[in-house]
């Protein structure tokens, strides 16, 4: 990338604004991992270097470090500017970890499609303290800190909806979130992601402020098959590195670049025959527990039964009655969904991301089971 190219649009940090090579000069003494993380990147992207060292997340599997292509970031970063029709001089807002890759691409976009980029921090309500006077024309966050923005900062949601497009990424969006979204946002664009650190952050959108049937939609020159196991398999060499990427997310294929996502194939629980998406129930229990405004972290999860094999059963973090939970979702949840026992921990196990690490709070019960 010529270096000239990055004096075009300014990155804006604390309220002053600098071309983003004197904000390298001048921030060279700043001492939070924010700025040191914003910089890195971009030294690296300057450098002569054509890749550059990832972790993954860790949240279905072991974190490890890959080596991501520099044409591999600029594909992913053209694809989602086409898709969104971002445009050079648009202005981009950084408030996810640059530490991951959804906050590299933040600035990789800024820098490839010549944006505008404000940095703001890293933390649950990005928005509560943000004091910028120029629109705003594209977001990014995890569900986790739009939600709080909505709670604590309804005033923001003019910003939010004066922007071009809104994504979603790092965890799924839950149903309850999903219908506040419909509700409150009619212009702005707001979607739910689906990609991970191999692909170079998302490569499908879901626009949720359009109807509860909204499948993922690939972004442009990029392709989607199934396994036999019914597991997405990816068609995007020019952003994976290679000519297919196979997943473990079962969905429903509805057309090569449309699809349904159903949950992890890892997760799925074999009960009497019958196989249960977790990832399914759990939106299902989330609108019950929404009307009992029971607003605590939960999963669904399998456990070994004699006679069917596995059983589902559900884990809610926090102090809370697992009697009336049991009670409630047995009464309005289909026999097969109906959880066996609800089971409650003090604090789910995380990931360096902050997604929940299901395998490891799993542990962290049995451990305290016995």
């Amino acid at each position: 990338m010529p270096k000239s190219s990055l004096n075009v649009n300014w990155i804006q940090f604390n309220g002053i604004k600098y071309s983003i090579i004197d904000f390298i000069k001048k921030q060279s003494n700043e001492s939070s991992e924010l700025i040191y993380s914003v910089k890195q990147f971009i030294q690296d992207w300057q450098s002569d270097k054509q890749y550059i060292l990832q972790k993954t997340s860790g949240s279905t599997g072991s974190p490890k470090i890959i080596k991501i292509a520099k044409s591999q970031i600029k594909a992913s970063a053209k694809a989602t500017l086409d898709t969104l029709e971002l445009r050079a001089g648009d202005h981009a807002l950084l408030c996810i970890n640059p530490e991951y890759i959804g906050g590299k691409m933040m600035i990789a976009r800024a820098i490839i499609g010549r944006l505008n980029l404000s940095i703001a921090p890293i933390n649950g309500n990005p928005l509560i303290d943000y004091k910028g006077s120029e629109a705003i024309d594209f977001f990014s966050f995890v569900p986790y800190q739009f939600e709080r923005i909505l709670e604590e900062s309804p005033e923001k949601i003019e910003l939010l909806e004066n922007s071009k497009a809104i994504i979603l990424g790092g965890a799924p969006v839950s149903e309850i979130l999903a219908q506040k979204i419909r509700t409150k946002f009619k212009k702005s664009r707001v979607y739910s992601t689906y990609g991970m650190t191999e692909t170079v952050s998302h490569v499908a959108l879901k626009l949720i402020n359009s109807n509860e049937n909204e499948a993922f939609k690939a972004l442009k020159h990029i392709n989607f098959s199934i396994d036999k196991r019914n597991c997405l398999i990816i068609h995007a060499p020019e952003i994976s590195g290679n000519q297919q990427l196979l997943t473990n997310d079962v969905v429903n294929l509805l057309s090569p670049t449309e699809f349904h996502w159903l949950g992890r194939y890892d997760y799925v629980i074999n009960s009497g025959g019958i196989k249960i998406h977790p990832e399914i129930i759990e939106k299902e229990i989330a609108d019950l527990l929404e009307k009992y405004t029971i607003h605590n972290r939960f999963f669904a999860f399998g456990l070994p039964d004699e006679k069917l094999g596995e059983s589902l059963n559900l884990l809610i973090e926090g102090q809370v009655d697992s009697n009336f939970i049991y009670d409630l979702l047995k009464k309005n949840l289909k026999a097969f969904h109906a959880p066996r026992k609800v089971f409650s921990i003090d604090h789910f196990v995380e990931t360096d991301s902050g997604k929940i690490n299901r395998r490891k709070t799993i542990d962290k019960l049995e451990r305290n089971s016995n």
